[in-house]
């Protein structure tokens, strides 16, 4: 007697594990009016230094710096950054320091970064640039979940170095930034990619001679963006060693500016007058440099 055929059932499938999380940032609002930090969970690499209040910041803001113990990016990382204002805080991430991000033979590195601001805060994430070593490749991705009258200023940035004794060209940095409501619909999205090879080469349109580039956004809806962009291109007029534009964004979701420069220096000082300039036209009140 013949047994009956068995049937071939896929196997059930397994939930795909979510990419593990470094650094978790949360930021409440006191009664006092003040914010501070309400939750944190910080590894390795990352160290949070202590909460600071910093002159000629808006009052109340909370100010930090996340700092990276391992000496920056390297080949096969994949590193996530959370950072979360809940309502009304007011909130200043930095790294106090570029990151290196090395060279790397055995695979690339990439590096996200999830902000979420609810209803009237103030995110700030402006972390010093990247500094691209040759042979790296970076993939660099930038989450915001845009709550109702919430406001995030946000920049990725890198320059390219080639350190004495050593030649050669980074292999590929692509950035990739997307805004969404919390419902999920997307805002606003922004994209680039770029290899050591199109830098070299110097074409008009993508870069010329300059060898640093720089996004930075203010995102919310209901700004005014009119004002913002004429304060942004007045601060940012007539800069040396540098080519800028600034534009509005799609579906009333801010502005963004896009600089080219020929070093660090001059896209240091070029992002340091773009923040201060949204920073003018939002609180009255402009910031002093961070760091030299």
């Amino acid at each position: 007697m013949n047994a009956p055929p068995m049937l071939c059932q896929p196997a059930p499938s397994l939930p795909r594990a979510e990419p593990a999380v470094q650094a978790r940032i949360a930021f409440s609002r006191a009664a006092s009016g003040a914010s501070y930090i309400s939750a944190q969970q910080v590894g390795y690499p990352f160290h949070l230094g202590r909460t600071l209040k910093l002159p000629d910041d808006p009052a109340g803001m909370a100010a930090v710096y996340l700092q990276s113990c391992s000496g920056g990016l390297f080949a096969g990382e994949d590193l996530h950054i959370q950072l979360h204002a809940g309502p009304g805080s007011q909130a200043h991430v930095s790294t106090g320091a570029a990151t290196v991000a090395h060279s790397m033979v055995e695979g690339a590195a990439r590096q996200t970064i999830s902000l979420t601001a609810e209803a009237g805060a103030l995110l700030e994430y402006l972390p010093m640039a990247t500094i691209v070593f040759p042979q790296a490749k970076l993939h660099s991705r930038v989450n915001v979940v845009l709550h109702p009258g919430a406001r995030v200023m946000l920049c990725d940035a890198f320059v390219l170095h080639t350190p004495l004794g050593t030649s050669g060209l980074f292999d590929a940095y692509r950035a990739d930034l997307a805004v969404h409501c919390p419902s999920g619909r997307l805002l606003a999205g922004d994209r680039l990619a770029l290899t050591g090879l199109d830098m070299t080469r110097q074409f008009p349109g993508v870069n010329g001679p300059f060898q640093a580039l720089a996004t930075f956004m203010l995102v919310g809806q209901g700004l005014p963006v009119q004002a913002l962009k004429a304060a942004l291109r007045h601060a940012l007029h007539g800069l040396p060693d540098s080519y800028l534009g600034v534009s509005a964004l799609p579906n009333d979701c801010g502005v963004c500016v896009r600089i080219l420069t020929l070093d660090a220096v001059a896209l240091r000082n070029s992002l340091h007058r773009a923040w201060a300039s949204v920073r003018q036209t939002l609180t009255g009140v402009a910031p002093r440099p961070r760091r030299k």
